[in-house]
């Protein structure tokens, strides 16, 4: 007979068995699971907690110490990681992947000697490395010795056709040499190789506003953008190409964005003043230009857009600090000079006008900027004997020369209070047309402020 059946007690579940003990293998893994999670959420302390117990109780394992250095430099820690390393490879001379650590740590500290010292180390202990070979081109690249940089790239790309970085080296050699069908070649490669890789496609679409195709510039831009929200170039890039094209909104909206991300980059601020200057915002123009000067002073386009926009505020001790700060970086433009001495003229210091072009006459080479220099000495002389300036200017035969001299003489005749005379030649200087130069937008305001009077 068929035993009877004991009525299950409700609720009641059958017992399950204890799973089995985790191997260690399973237990290391959901550490360094733990580990990476961590990393993640931004959690750097307790990943760096974690890896120091990876390393203990793995002492054999060569990847735990490089990548708790790698923890340990995101937190700033850069002597302790550096330390780490070190010790490493104190023990382990032949781990590549410490070495290649320590080489960028280096980078990241901003010491080039040791970076190119440990990267040599690698490749003569690993001559086939391929993030090495890629990592020489960038040094080769950055000290502009392109050849070589070409040849580390090609030696990396011989054994890993796909290596990003080596094809985005490869790229920027000929993108200098002006290859731009070559360079959108390898930076294709670079994009199918990593498709989520949003500086792959930012700097192909340099190559394709260089080549003048817009459509498919914007696209790889925008692309860009949504694979890295939190890169101030991609912001910077967009917003240019909105300028160039005359979407003057958007191209303030990416350059606020670029310069909220990275405030302390001076591009992005020379290109958000253009904008503010075609608005006739000029006020706003200046700062964004005394903003741009401060970052990088080495950039005197700066200092002329300063120079012009504090010129036609009215604001003339401004605008000559700025047109005699741009003189200092550069020779190619004399009409730095006399503008200087215009702005102190105009401020009413006559003396001090006197004594600037008497110290920046003897600057200017007269066989290439005569028209400067009689516009200069006048500057200097600060008589009525314009004779000779109004009969060069009769003779020139560049109209950017004569405009130019013509407002410099009727600014000069302004000065003197002679305001019909000084208005007459302004007029005429305004009337030439001669668009983009620095004398045209003097000028401009010139006449609003006559005209107000």
């Amino acid at each position: 007979s068929v035993p009877p059946v004991e009525p299950s007690l409700p609720g009641a579940a059958a017992a399950e068995p204890l799973p089995p003990p985790l191997t260690e293998a399973e237990k290391e893994r959901m550490e360094l699971d733990a580990v990476y999670k961590a990393i993640e959420s931004g959690d750097l302390a307790a990943a760096e907690a974690r890896l120091s117990r990876l390393v203990s109780l793995k002492p054999d394992n060569r990847s735990y110490p490089v990548l708790r250095a790698s923890v340990l430099l995101s937190m700033g820690r850069i002597d302790e990681a550096r330390a780490s390393l070190k010790a490493e490879l104190a023990a382990w001379p032949d781990n590549s992947e410490a070495l290649f650590a320590l080489a960028e740590l280096e980078r990241f500290a901003g010491d080039a000697k040791a970076h190119r010292a440990a990267i040599e180390a690698l490749l003569a202990k690993d001559p086939k490395n391929v993030d090495a070979q890629a990592a020489m081109g960038d040094i080769q690249y950055e000290g502009k010795n392109y050849r070589k940089a070409e040849e580390a790239y090609a030696a990396a790309l011989a054994v890993a056709p796909a290596h990003v970085e080596a094809l985005l080296g490869l790229a920027r050699v000929q993108y200098r040499r002006e290859d731009m069908k070559g360079a959108l070649a390898t930076l294709d490669k670079a994009v199918a190789a990593a498709p989520r890789d949003s500086i792959a496609y930012l700097d192909r679409s340099r190559v394709l506003y260089q080549l003048g195709r817009y459509v498919e510039c914007e696209a790889d831009m925008d692309e860009a953008i949504r694979l890295g929200p939190e890169s101030s170039w991609n912001y910077l890039e967009r917003g240019r190409l909105y300028l160039d094209t005359g979407r003057m909104d958007l191209a303030m909206a990416d350059l606020s964005a670029s310069i909220r991300l990275e405030p302390d980059y001076f591009l992005a601020y020379v290109y958000r003043a253009a904008i503010y200057e075609s608005r006739g915002e000029d006020a706003l123009a200046l700062d964004d230009y005394r903003k741009s000067s401060s970052l990088y002073p080495d950039y005197w386009y700066s200092f002329e857009s300063m120079g012009v926009l504090a010129y036609r505020l009215g604001n003339w001790r401004e605008a000559f600090s700025a047109f005699d700060k741009a003189s200092s970086y550069t020779k190619a433009h004399a009409e730095y000079y006399v503008a200087a001495a215009l702005s102190l003229l105009r401020s009413g210091d006559a003396k001090a006008a006197k004594e600037h072009a008497g110290a920046r006459l003897a600057r200017i080479d007269r066989t290439k900027n005569y028209a400067q220099w009689l516009a200069l000495r006048l500057m200097y002389d600060q008589n009525e004997m314009t004779s000779e300036l109004e009969s060069y200017i009769g003779a020139e035969k560049s109209l950017d020369v004569k405009a130019g001299t013509l407002f410099y003489l009727g600014a000069y005749w302004v000065s003197r209070g002679k305001i019909d005379l000084g208005s007459k030649y302004i007029r005429m200087s305004y009337d030439s047309d001669r668009m983009g130069t620095i004398e045209r937008s003097m000028a401009e305001a010139d006449l609003a402020r006559l005209s107000a009077r």
